[in-house]
């Protein structure tokens, strides 16, 4: 099982665009975590686990559902952990 952080940022966002990406990405298997810090940002951050070790479809999957809330999404994944086989 590896685990991703997912971070998904937006130009200019209100809190419902973050409300309404919680509501897709959560089907998906996607979980937020919890902001360090209670000031308003351009990001959040998501982990995500998946027995397929494929950032690139990890990636594509995040960009496809965050386009589905507002165009043009920027995307960072990072591999947190991976188990050993």
């Amino acid at each position: 099982m590896t685990i991703y952080r997912v971070r998904v940022g937006f130009h200019n966002p209100s809190a419902l665009t973050f409300r309404q990406l919680d509501e897709i990405l959560e089907p998906q298997r996607f979980w937020r975590t919890e902001p360090e810090r209670g000031q308003f940002r351009y990001f959040t951050e998501y982990e995500y686990q998946s027995d397929v070790r494929d950032l690139c479809s990890v990636c594509s999957l995040a960009y496809s559902q965050a386009c589905r809330v507002r165009k043009c999404p920027l995307i960072l994944v990072e591999v947190l952990s991976e188990a050993e086989s």
